[in-house]
């Protein structure tokens, strides 16, 4: 009488989930410090602690019986979505995976500048004072939108024009007529001894809206 196969125990499995994020961990890890550079340390660790997650849902026992729990259709839809809010985590194009958030802060999050700038449309009103034009507050649906120094110049006056007729709207009695395009740039790490220095400011293009309607 043959003695029916034993099933691997729950620790064996884990411990073979381990064995498999060790080392894809440490390929990624190479691959990241390789000289090609393929991927960048940053997407590296966060592709280390997605497998840790994605593991947990075969071997943690409540994480396994979470998802044993759901019907098949179920399973198929969460699956589905995982994957899509992984692949829009690491695409860093969130254009091509919305409405997925790419989350672009991690792979930049370890870089280190002496200078940070920063993209400001100050208007100049009929009165002659000046205001800023914050595409989020003059737009509150809008999350974010691109950075200004990573559009093309017809973009920019575009956006320029834009904000100031969206102003106008609601300060007609004291619209915008011109729009200046400031880089305001800010000192990180002043010297020993010393504050940190107000931000200066450099003129990048001037748009005349007067006219527009």
């Amino acid at each position: 009488m043959s003695t029916p196969a034993r099933k691997p125990s729950l620790l064996h499995s884990a411990i073979a989930g381990a064995v498999v994020v060790i080392l894809v961990s440490l390929l990624i890890w190479g691959i990241s410090f390789s000289p090609l550079r393929f991927v960048p340390f940053a997407l590296a660790e966060q592709a280390y602690l997605m497998i840790a997650i994605l593991l947990a849902f075969r071997y943690w026992p409540p994480m396994f019986r979470l998802v044993g729990s759901m019907p098949v259709a179920h399973r198929l839809v969460f699956g589905a979505l995982i994957s899509g809010m992984i692949l829009g985590h690491y695409s860093l194009n969130g254009r091509s995976y919305y409405p997925f958030i790419v989350w672009g802060i991690f792979p930049h999050a370890a870089e280190n500048h002496d200078t940070v700038n920063a993209y400001e449309y100050i208007a100049t009103r009929a009165d002659g004072t000046k205001v800023r034009l914050i595409a989020e507050q003059l737009f509150p649906s809008l999350v974010q939108i691109d950075r200004v120094d990573t559009m093309s110049p017809v973009l920019t006056e575009k956006l320029a024009r834009v904000l100031a007729k969206k102003y106008n709207e609601y300060h007609a009695n004291n619209p915008v007529r011109q729009v200046d395009l400031m880089n305001m740039i800010v000192q990180m790490h002043p010297p020993a001894n010393e504050s940190r220095a107000e931000p200066s400011c450099e003129l990048l293009k001037h748009y005349d809206v007067s006219s527009d309607r």
